[in-house]
């Protein structure tokens, strides 16, 4: 439950920080490099979810 707690609070923080970012007057350069710094973020949470996903549809199988 607590893996999920966190997940959820990064979640909610990349969440927020997009909608500042989008709503900012940001130029198109800074615009791109935190799109990039999300994807990364994102990337390791989907990384997290799969493998816990996985995890668990070897406990159903089985």
């Amino acid at each position: 439950m607590r893996d999920y707690f966190l997940e959820s609070m990064k979640l909610q923080r990349i969440d927020l920080f997009m909608k500042l970012v989008a709503a900012s007057d940001c130029s198109e350069d800074e615009k791109q490099l935190a799109i990039q710094w999300v994807s990364e973020l994102t990337d390791e949470l989907m990384r997290k979810v799969r493998r816990h996903e996985y995890s668990r549809s070897i406990q159903v199988s089985e």
